[in-house]
């Protein structure tokens, strides 16, 4: 009697009945068309490493699917999914970002060194692909009575089901958060399972689960945080919190020295909720043309920088006077 194929094998000969699906991921995984057939099949076996790359490049609306059948047969899969990766951050990527400090200019080194670090920190948290965001988290600047009220999502990058780039994705936080509340403590600080109540407060992203936040740093004072999300409850092991802490180091070389705040300075207040903040969000563009145009109106001499700040500020105070339920 033939033994018939594992149901994985079965999802997997529905996902390469399409040549060019199969052309595709035999070229991402580095094996022949030949190969994931036999895989389908179940004339061959693949190897760890092998199932780990399919479920990493099938479209994300397969993989589920996938998963699930695969669990049958190896049980222990999502432990291999989450396995933590290497814990060694390569010597070239430091020797790249002090390159990036030494030699850029001011104008473009906050962008180039976040850029260079957040891209490194994804590769390393989430070597499979399993869902992840990075973001770089900044202090805004004193109000009128000279405290910090909020935080500002700065900088990001993502895998699936974030998108690859964060930048425009901008959120105010405050005690609300996780953020917030790493940056209050100036420690680290994660979440097994943002699902669950808990004593300190957390506002959860659409796709986040676990997450963890780490302050940034120099001389004791704080310019913000670095802030890992991922889809998989209790993913922040002791390694990866110890890779989020070198990254969050990293990443203070791509501010300026005024941009960190002693922490007497830092008053943070409530901020609304995502749903409420979008909308008074989106006209953001809007609101630094009219400033430009006033400025150009007034031959006030104001950088693009310079106004983009302005409006960020008058963002914040709207937000802030915004009712809390």
């Amino acid at each position: 009697m033939v033994t018939p194929p594992p149901s994985w094998s079965i999802v997997l000969q529905g996902i390469i009945k399409s040549s060019g699906e199969r052309q595709r991921l035999s070229a991402a995984l580095g094996v022949t068309s030949m190969t994931l057939s036999r895989w389908a099949s179940g004339e061959s076996k693949p190897q760890k490493q092998h199932l780990i790359h399919l479920l990493q490049v099938v479209n994300t609306n397969q993989r589920p699917e996938l998963l699930e059948a695969l669990e049958q047969h190896y049980p222990d899969i999502q432990t291999w999914l989450t396995e933590d990766g290497s814990e060694h951050i390569p010597s070239e990527f430091f020797a790249q970002v002090l390159n990036i400090r030494t030699t850029t200019t001011e104008s473009l080194r906050f962008w180039r060194i976040s850029e260079l670090v957040l891209k490194q920190a994804l590769t390393q948290l989430d070597p499979n692909r399993l869902g992840m965001a990075v973001k770089l988290v900044q202090c805004m600047r004193p109000d009128s009575e000279g405290k910090i009220r909020s935080l500002r999502e700065r900088a990001g990058k993502g895998t699936l089901p974030w998108t690859a780039d964060l930048e425009h994705d901008v959120l105010f936080l405050g005690l609300e958060s996780l953020s917030g509340y790493a940056v209050e403590v100036r420690h680290i600080v994660s979440d097994d399972d943002l699902r669950q109540s808990k004593t300190f407060p957390a506002v959860q992203d659409a796709f986040e689960v676990s997450a963890a936040a780490h302050p940034i740093r120099f001389e004791g004072r704080i310019a913000g945080c670095l802030l890992a999300s991922s889809t998989q409850p209790g993913y922040f092991s002791q390694q990866r919190l110890n890779l989020l802490t070198i990254f969050s180091d990293l990443i203070s070389l791509a501010f300026d020295k005024e941009d960190f705040y002693p922490s007497n300075v830092i008053e943070l207040r409530v901020m609304p909720k995502p749903k409420v903040q979008r909308p008074i969000l989106a006209n953001f563009r809007q609101r630094v043309t009219i400033k430009f145009q006033q400025a150009m109106q007034q031959h006030q001499q104001l950088s693009n920088a310079d106004i983009e700040q302005e409006a960020w500020q008058e963002l914040e105070a709207e937000l802030l006077s915004h009712h809390i339920p």
